[in-house]
């Protein structure tokens, strides 16, 4: 099975639960790419959701940058936390130059609960250069549908309210805003840093 219909497959179809720990996360994906080898995925596009300043924000304005995506909520126990960690010390792992090429994007899927104010706030116990969205329920979950990720609330239950069930993966984008790859919640930092470094030399 060639690389690019293994990433679209597991794009359209795995999620996974952020819940308390011991749950499973997504199966592992395939390694880190060259940049002749990413593909271009069929997912993503343009959207406009509110930032951390509670200002609109367009994701076409990072055009020329490389852009992380994920979905998550600030009071996930475990893999939301786990990734923004990653992300950061992957981040911290890039030359400046490289640095200031690269964005993170943080879709809440919780926008019950995470508003700009708590999104900009959460952001800051973490060393990476993102940017918090959230939106209305219908606008998130439309963007949602546009890169083939899922999130819906669970019945469980904790001290700080419901947990949701959500895509844990995080979508690569290449500066011209295309979605070349997926980076497994499972990959180790070495990897994120490799794929990043791939969708850098894609620009």
């Amino acid at each position: 099975m060639t690389r690019h219909l293994i990433l679209a497959v597991f794009v359209l179809s795995v999620s996974a639960a952020c819940a308390p720990a011991g749950d499973s996360a997504t199966p592992a994906a395939s390694g880190a790419a060259t940049a002749a080898e990413l593909p271009l995925l069929p997912i993503g596009g343009d959207f406009t959701l509110i930032d951390q300043d509670a200002r609109p924000f367009t994701l076409s304005s990072l055009k020329g940058k490389v852009v992380l995506i994920f979905f998550g909520y600030t009071m996930c126990p475990d893999a939301c936390p786990t990734t923004l960690s990653k992300l950061s010390s992957a981040y911290s792992r890039l030359t400046p130059e490289e640095r200031a090429r690269v964005k993170a994007v943080y879709i809440s899927i919780d926008p019950e609960r995470d508003t700009p104010a708590v999104m900009k706030e959460h952001l800051t116990y973490f060393g990476v250069d993102a940017i918090g969205l959230t939106g209305t329920p219908e606008d998130t979950a439309k963007v949602a549908r546009q890169f083939g990720a899922h999130f819906e609330k669970t019945s469980d239950k904790t001290a700080a309210g419901y947990l949701m069930s959500h895509t844990v993966s995080v979508f690569g984008l290449d500066a011209n805003g295309q979605t070349r790859v997926l980076i497994d919640y499972e990959a180790s930092v070495d990897t994120v840093v490799n794929e990043i470094r791939a969708l850098l030399a894609a620009a």
